[in-house]
């Protein structure tokens, strides 16, 4: 069952905000400075990334393939290939935002979508919390498609589990994917 993702505005559980001042405001995330105090009087001077959370679809074929996005990432100089995610927009439900992004990004439907887990992928900097879902029965989108974000440029692959794991795959959320559905 799909959870709320915890309020990362109201600090730490168990920790007292002293100060907190925002540095940037823009369209993907905040980033702030904050000051707290933990219960054992530590106190901490944090920079912190704010995020409003994103949702990640490992898109399984009948024959149990993944369907993947190769796509330029800047922010670590290379082509990586990943499963299609996405920000959650503002008061959008989980699930549409999954079944968004898998058609955005793949051109693709699905007949079934399956919450596999919910994480943080970097909780030391970032308030970020993902929900991985499963994508079953596939189909071709049509006519009516919705197109990528204006700034995305890429391109699908399909591969098999294990032949997504012996790749130098870098990207978390596709690892997780990956190595969650091998265990089932």
């Amino acid at each position: 069952m799909q959870t709320d993702p915890p309020d990362p505005i109201r600090g730490a559980e168990g920790a007292d905000s002293l100060e907190r001042e925002v540095l940037h405001r823009g369209r993907v995330f905040d980033l702030v400075r904050e000051r707290i105090r933990l219960p054992s009087g530590l106190e901490q001077n944090l920079e912190l990334v704010l995020h409003q959370g994103a949702v990640a679809v490992a898109p399984l074929t009948a024959d149990g393939r993944l369907v993947c996005v190769r796509q330029y990432r800047h922010a670590t100089g290379q082509e990586l290939i990943e499963i299609p995610a996405g920000r959650v927009e503002a008061h959008e439900p989980r699930e549409l935002a999954a079944r968004r992004e898998l058609e955005e990004e793949t051109g693709l439907r699905c007949g079934s979508l399956e919450l596999l887990t919910e994480f943080f992928p970097a909780p030391g900097f970032c308030s970020e919390y993902m929900s991985l879902y499963v994508a079953r029965d596939l189909s071709p989108a049509g006519a009516d498609r919705l197109s990528p974000d204006d700034d995305e440029e890429l391109s699908t692959v399909t591969l098999g589990l294990e032949e997504l794991i012996a790749l130098p795959c870098r990207d978390a959320k596709t690892l997780v994917a990956a190595a969650l559905l091998l265990r089932r």
